[in-house]
């Protein structure tokens, strides 16, 4: 059986929640990306949330976000719809 994607994310967020928030900014911002510069209010603001949140609620979110089969809910929108989705 192959690991959950999630385990991995999940344990590292449990392993050291305050480093995880702090770095997490970088690549989701695309501060990672060549020539961007870090905004150091994002990153400081982005942490003041996330640590104001609880340790058992952001893991089950990982989790439900992680397994959670969407195919259902997108076959049933009848609308012009545009999904985007990087490679980041």
């Amino acid at each position: 059986m192959r690991p959950r994607p999630w385990r991995r994310l999940s344990a590292t967020l449990a392993a050291n929640r305050a480093d995880f928030y702090w770095t997490f900014p970088i690549p989701f911002y695309s501060y990672n990306r060549e020539g961007a510069v870090l905004n150091e209010a994002v990153r400081q603001n982005w942490w003041r949330q996330a640590m104001m949140g609880g340790a058992h609620a952001q893991l089950e979110g990982v989790k439900a976000f992680s397994e959670t089969d969407f195919t259902e809910d997108l076959k049933s929108i009848d609308a012009p719809v545009v999904i985007l989705h990087g490679e980041d």
